[in-house]
């Protein structure tokens, strides 16, 4: 009895364990089917984010693309000046590079005194230059002393001055001297305008620069007095320590 007892436990322990095992053997590719759809839906969710991500894009780029397009330059006629070069004209194509904000409603007004009484003077340039740190020599051409100051005439040191741009333009009525127009992209002379003295030359410079300027909706050109430089004198100062300066 006992014996027929232990083996139908035994055939009951087989069965029950053919059963689990078979069971398990089913779940299996069940268990791997739902990962398979589940990775595939993530797949196709993510898909979806990325050409979401890539219309965002597209947009943002069309409307940079917009804001920073070119817009025509309108051209405007200029009065006829004497120059050292008639050859040299404006390069109205302007290089990419980030521009100052520019205010259209300055524009230079020359100093009304008729005379200007003024303690020093320089009855030659090349005295004034003897005076100019190399630190205000731009490009080792020309003459850009800055100093705080806003745009108008002054005397600075017992010297009549006309600022502009925190930039000091000698203005003087007996001393003589030209300025240069000077386009700041290439570093090339557009014109240079003589007058009986400083205050002539300058205003005569200043009032095409602002037509150029309001042109070009940027502070592009500037007028500066060259720089004449004399081998024989003793600056304090040599010309080879500034590599950036074109005659060096």
């Amino acid at each position: 009895m006992k014996r027929i007892f232990g083996i139908i436990l035994l055939i009951l322990t087989l069965t029950t364990l053919s059963i689990y095992a078979q069971t398990k053997t089913e779940s299996k590719p069940k268990k791997n089917l739902e990962t398979k759809q589940q990775k595939e839906q993530e797949q196709k969710a993510q898909l979806k984010e990325k050409k979401n991500n890539e219309k965002i894009t597209d947009k943002k780029a069309e409307k940079k693309k917009k804001r920073y397009q070119k817009k025509p330059v309108k051209r405007t006629e200029l009065k006829k000046i004497d120059t050292k070069s008639k050859s040299k004209k404006v390069i109205f194509d302007t290089p990419e590079h980030k521009k100052r904000k520019y205010k259209k409603s300055y524009k230079h007004v020359p100093y009304k005194k008729k005379k200007i009484v003024q303690e020093i003077h320089y009855h030659n340039p090349i005295q004034y230059h003897y005076t100019v740190p190399a630190r205000y020599i731009y490009r080792g051409l020309w003459i850009r002393i800055y100093i705080d100051y806003d745009n108008g005439f002054y005397f600075y040191n017992g010297y009549p001055y006309y600022v502009y741009h925190n930039v000091l333009h000698r203005y003087s009525d007996d001393d003589p001297g030209e300025f240069d127009l000077v386009d700041s992209y290439t570093d090339k002379v557009y014109a240079t305008f003589y007058g009986n003295c400083l205050r002539q030359s300058y205003d005569r410079c200043a009032e095409i620069r602002d037509i150029l300027n309001e042109e070009a909706e940027d502070y592009r050109y500037f007028c500066a007095e060259r720089f004449e430089y004399d081998p024989e004198y003793h600056y304090g100062w040599d010309p080879d320590d500034y590599p950036d300066w074109y005659w060096y």
